[in-house]
């Protein structure tokens, strides 16, 4: 990998941008060397809304307490969430919520880390889908923001409601992440935020990641813009927006995460490390390997291809590459993007990672250029 390649790339794309101004890592070479860079008017200390990157990391937390013994993979979740015992799952994808059969078997935690809690965004349900409806209107959904209802009736209405599949037998993604805070929170009888902060961050020395910043660092959290139905961009939240000083009600799993370039570099060095932080593991090897792992089964695979790109699948808590999405990357490179217009992959085989920021959110038909560009440059 050629660093000034990378940054001259990224300076050239960040003319070009809607929405300019972003901030990469790069961490590559036997020490994992980490080199920070930034183009347009956002600094290498920005702290970014980083999404469904917030998923790897809650992933690496629940194989934590997998190692911990607070709960097996195989657990079933109903022992946490009686709320989701004897489930109904839905006769016929997009049927009446009333038309249903009982479950299969309970839903387990491995399930739910592998998108397959039978809750999700269903990429071919219709406008009038009912169960995305009620869904909606009991507002229980995640998007790039968390829900709205504390996680205790986020579980009494959600479990209410039928499963679109049986247990680990479709792919359905989002909620599923979702499920898993209200999971971690009942098993550990701690926040999710305060687990994440003692058992991830403060092992690898994450100082700025969270689901809040202080006052003194609010300002350092830039606009978020996302492409209306005539793809311009327009302001979903301001900069220094109050509201991040506080800490959600709903700790998402899904979403939700602040973060800066330095933190996450941090991260992908302990990924490259399989699970080893700069004072021990973070996760065992077992848990590394479930977490990197292809999850993704028949019958549930014919799902999860309507949302995942091809040669992509899903492990434990990130995306899997089956095959080479880019010259110079190997099968088996993992990691995650979040729709604020954030990425995070590593390739254990070359040794290589990297981290991409920035305000731009995603939703236009076409993977923005900055995405493709900046990982063409980083695996050249």
């Amino acid at each position: 990998m050629s660093l000034d390649r990378v940054a001259g790339t990224m300076r050239d794309v960040a003319t070009r941008m809607a929405v300019p101004g972003l901030v990469w890592a790069t961490i590559s070479g036997p020490r994992q060397t980490v080199q920070i860079g930034s183009a347009g008017p956002l600094g290498h200390d920005t702290i970014f809304r980083i999404a469904s990157i917030t998923k790897p990391i809650v992933g690496v937390l629940a194989l934590r307490l997998v190692d911990e013994g607070v709960f097996a993979l195989d657990d079933a979740i109903d022992a946490w969430l009686p709320e989701f015992a004897d489930r109904r799952v839905l006769r016929e994808r997009g049927g009446a919520l009333t038309d249903t059969v009982p479950a299969a078997r309970p839903t387990t935690v491995r399930d739910v880390l592998a998108m397959g809690s039978g809750l999700g965004w269903d990429m071919k349900a219709a406008p009038d889908d009912p169960l995305a409806r009620e869904f909606d209107a009991r507002e229980l959904g995640s998007g790039w923001e968390p829900p709205v209802v504390r996680p205790d009736r986020w579980a009494e209405l959600a479990g209410a409601l039928p499963m679109a599949h049986q247990p680990g037998e479709g792919w359905m993604y989002q909620y599923s992440y979702d499920v898993l805070t209200v999971l971690i929170e009942r098993a550990t009888r701690r926040r999710l935020d305060l687990l994440l902060r003692d058992k991830v961050f403060a092992p690898l020395d994450m100082d700025h990641t969270g689901y809040a910043v202080p006052m003194n660092d609010v300002d350092r959290v830039p606009s978020a813009w996302f492409p209306n139905r005539r793809g311009d961009f327009v302001e979903v939240a301001p900069t220094g927006d109050p509201r991040l000083m506080n800490v959600p009600v709903f700790r998402s799993g899904a979403t939700g995460l602040l973060s800066s370039a330095g933190d996450l570099a941090k991260f992908a060095q302990m990924l490259l490390r399989e699970g080893r932080g700069p004072r021990g593991r973070v996760i065992s090897r077992a848990s590394f390997a479930a977490l990197t792992t292809d999850s993704v089964v028949e019958p549930a695979r014919a799902m999860a291809r309507e949302f995942l790109e091809p040669n992509l699948t899903w492990g434990l808590g990130v995306g899997v590459d089956l095959g080479s999405r880019y010259p110079g990357p190997h099968a088996g490179r993992f990691g995650w993007d979040g729709g604020t217009g954030t990425s995070l992959w590593v390739d254990p085989v070359s040794g290589v990672g990297g981290v991409l920021l920035t305000r731009q959110g995603l939703g236009t038909p076409e993977p923005p250029e900055y995405l493709e560009a900046f990982w063409g440059a980083v695996h050249a």
